[in-house]
């Protein structure tokens, strides 16, 4: 096999959206941004034959909730049948499997830990291999947390209480070369773990921040927070194990630093820094990497903030948010945006303003905060600066449009109005929503091929 001499740049796909594209939509989009590689966080079974004959890469993820689907060596070689090899069959150019999403976190993913996903990894590794898919390679994700809290790479190393977990999966990862997969987001790292300034956080640091670790200096938490993981698996014998980036973004809402312009700045200096090929001080070489993610989640069950809801590079409607290259050319554009959208009618729902009953007022607010995403009202969000009477527009708002602007749903005890006119106001905007495939799957008595 070749040595790898560039890095490759893929982007993550999440589909828990009341707002889904359309999967032809996104192998469009995929294909005009010249981006090669997808990771689905889930299986995928179901639109998975959609990128049959593009020759785009897929990742497909067992995740952590369904790991009983696999546990056995039967119920492996079953899913490994349906999940990969009858895909393959039709063209599906599936590269990896990931099982388990974080599954030893403490933080992000500490709901969802399991600790079987090393025997599980064995089972559909068994399988690949029977069915005659051994190029296809096995592994799992693993965020910073999997680490002890330390301030310099070198004195990084695994937390005591899965040392042993650790160490079985590199050892299996080491016989089965595949990459030890980093989860890793640098706002949080900045902001949270290492409590840094957020300069640190860009690869244009415009701060005189840095960290010294013997003869390597550290301008960017990105570096850092590589070498950390790489010296810990250096430490447990294994100092040429590929590391790749699985997950890495910035979110656009929801959280301090989080909007556009900082997500457009942090992704114009990584990926320079991507497209230099030249690594990172104790890892030099190519980086492959997934950005996180194509579109943004409004149903994503949060387990750290709203934010997680937000890390779209597109709106969930198929609008690119900021300038972005992804073909490593550092050109100054918008992303294609994508084709084929058909948008709900132009039309909002309101609060009209009777604050006769304000418990009245205050129930259906949080009636429709608990069910729509309202996490750009948070403090320091895009909807932050509303007036009162706006804030619970806006929820109503995203609750109707969550509905597919069914009128009666606008009735908030009296208290909802339907307007033509755009409530939108600076940088907040109340959305419209998309017609999802499911809605559009039936048109003129047939059903279409989604």
């Amino acid at each position: 096999m070749a040595t790898q001499v560039n890095s490759f740049v893929g982007i993550t796909w999440g589909r828990m959206q009341s707002q889904q594209l359309v999967p032809s939509m996104v192998v469009d989009l995929l294909l005009q941004n010249q981006i090669p590689a997808l990771r689905l966080r889930t299986s995928g079974y179901d639109i998975s034959e959609i990128f049959s004959g593009t020759n785009i890469s897929l990742t497909i993820t067992l995740v952590n909730n369904f790991m009983w689907q696999a546990n056995r060596k039967d119920l492996a070689y079953t899913w490994v049948n349906d999940r990969v090899k009858n895909p393959v069959n039709k063209g599906v150019n599936i590269v990896d499997v990931t099982v388990g999403t974080e599954p030893y976190s403490n933080t992000f993913m500490k709901e969802a830990r399991t600790d079987q996903v090393v025997n599980v990894i064995k089972f559909i590794r068994e399988a690949l291999d029977d069915m005659g898919l051994g190029y296809v390679k096995t592994t799992t994700s693993h965020g910073m947390d999997v680490l002890k809290l330390t301030k310099v790479p070198s004195e990084a190393d695994f937390r005591d209480d899965i040392k042993e977990q650790m160490l079985e999966s590199l050892e299996f990862f080491n016989q089965t070369g595949a990459p030890f997969d980093l989860v890793m987001f640098p706002i949080h790292y900045v902001n949270e773990v290492l409590n840094y300034t957020m300069e640190f956080a860009f690869f244009n640091n415009k701060s005189e921040f840095k960290i010294q670790d013997g003869k390597f200096t550290y301008t960017n938490v990105v570096e850092l927070m590589i070498d950390s993981v790489a010296w810990a698996i250096r430490k447990a014998g294994y100092p040429n194990m590929k590391i790749m980036i699985g997950q890495i973004g910035w979110p656009t809402d929801g959280y301090p630093h989080a909007n556009v312009e900082n997500a457009e700045r942090f992704y114009k200096g990584f990926l320079k820094f991507i497209a230099s090929n030249k690594g990172t001080p104790l890892k030099p070489g190519p980086i492959d990497v997934f950005l996180h993610s194509l579109s943004d989640e409004n149903l994503f069950r949060t387990i750290y903030g709203a934010f997680q809801r937000h890390w779209g590079i597109y709106e969930a409607d198929g609008n690119p948010k900021y300038k972005i290259d992804f073909s490593l050319q550092d050109r100054d554009i918008y992303p294609t945006q994508a084709k084929g959208i058909v948008k709900m009618p132009n039309r909002w729902c309101v609060f009209n303003r009777n604050r006769e009953n304000m418990d009245l007022v205050n129930k259906n607010y949080n009636f429709a905060c608990n069910i729509a995403d309202c996490t750009s009202l948070e403090k320091g969000a895009s909807c932050d600066g509303l007036s009162d009477d706006s804030k619970i527009s806006y929820a109503f708002n995203v609750f109707f449009q969550k509905q597919k602007q069914k009128v009666e749903l606008c009735d908030f005890d009296g208290l909802g109005e339907i307007t033509a006119e755009n409530p939108s106001t600076g940088n907040c905007e109340f959305p419209i929503e998309i017609l999802t495939f499911q809605d559009q799957a039936v048109k003129d008595g047939m059903i279409l091929r989604i």
